[in-house]
C-alpha cells in the first residue's frame, strides 16, 4: 500500500517470456472494488486465489512486496499445495510493527489522499526518489484515484496492525526467497524474517529501497531466476538465458 499492480510492471513484462504472469490489483487498489473497515489479509488472500483460479488450477510462483508479501504468506497457508515457490520483498519480521501502520492510518485520516504521492516516493531510496522515471511512476500511480481508494488504504493499514505469530511462520513450508534493499527501513526486519521461515534464502541489493523490484529490476530478476533455477522451475531455455546473463 498505496501502490497497485503496476509496481510489478517490469516483472510482468520480463517473466511473461516464460510464464503466464498475473498481477492483480488487491481489493481497494487500482481498478478493484473498494474495501471497508474490518477487511483482513485473509480476505485479500482469498480474493487473489479466486482470481488465479479463473486462469489455472496448477501450482503458482507467488511474488509479494510489503503488504503484498503479507497477503502472499497467507495465501501459502491457505493453499500450500498450490504454491511452488514464494518470493518476498519489502517485508520482514516485525512483532512490533503495529505502531508503524497505526501512524500511516492516522496520517491518511488527517491528510487525505494527497499523502499517497508522498508514500509512493517514500518506497524508494533517497537518491532514487529524484529520478525522472520514479517521479513519473509516482504520478502515474496516483492518477488512478477511484472512489473508495482512501478508505481502502486506511482499512488496510488497520488490517496490517495484526502481527503474525511465530506459529504462523513455522507453518510456512513453501520454498522461499527474501530479497531486500539495504536502503529499505525494513532491511533488518527482512534479515530477521529469514530466521523464522525455515529453509528460506536471503539476498541483499545494495542501495535499493522498499520498491526494490522497481529500483533495481535487473538484480531482483536475476536473484529470482537463480532461485527458481535451483528449484528446477526453469526450462532448459531459461537456464541457458541465466548463464548468458551472468
Amino acid at each position: 500500500t498505496p501502490d497497485d499492480h503496476r509496481l510489478w510492471l517490469h516483472q510482468t513484462a520480463h517473466f511473461s517470456a516464460w510464464y503466464r504472469t498475473l498481477a492483480p490489483d488487491l481489493a481497494g487498489y487500482g481498478r478493484s472494488p473498494a474495501v471497508g473497515a474490518g477487511v483482513t489479509l485473509e480476505d485479500q488472500a482469498e480474493a487473489c486465489w479466486q482470481a488465479i483460479d479463473r486462469v489455472t488450477s496448477e501450482p503458482v510462483i507467488l511474488h509479494g512486496n510489503s503488504m503484498g508479501g503479507g497477503v502472499a504468506r497467507v495465501m501459502v497457508l491457505a493453499r500450500p499445495q498450490r504454491v511452488a515457490a514464494l518470493i518476498l520483498s519489502g517485508t520482514g519480521y516485525r512483532p512490533d510493527g503495529a505502531a508503524i501502520q497505526l501512524a500511516w492510518k492516522k496520517r491518511y485520516e488527517q491528510e487525505g489522499i494527497a499523502l499517497r504521492h508522498h508514500q509512493v516516493l517514500d518506497h524508494f531510496s533517497e537518491k532514487a526518489r529524484h529520478w525522472p522515471l520514479v517521479q513519473h511512476y509516482a504520478r502515474m500511480i496516483v492518477a488512478l484515484d477511484n472512489e473508495g481508494t482512501l478508505a481502502s488504504i486506511i482499512a488496510m493499514n488497520q488490517a496490517l496492525q495484526v502481527p503474525d505469530s511465530d506459529e504462523f511462520y513455522a507453518a510456512l513450508d513453501a520454498p522461499t526467497l527474501i530479497i531486500s534493499g539495504d536502503a529499505d527501513r525494513n532491511h533488518q526486519a527482512a534479515i530477521d524474517l529469514q530466521k523464522y521461515i525455515k529453509g528460506s534464502v536471503f539476498r541483499t541489493i545494495a542501495g535499493a529501497g522498499h520498491a526494490v523490484m522497481q529500483e533495481s529490476t535487473w538484480e531482483y530478476d536475476r536473484y529470482s531466476i537463480e532461485f527458481l533455477s535451483d528449484l528446477g522451475l526453469w526450462t532448459p531455455e531459461t537456464r541457458n538465458y541465466q548463464l548468458e546473463w551472468r
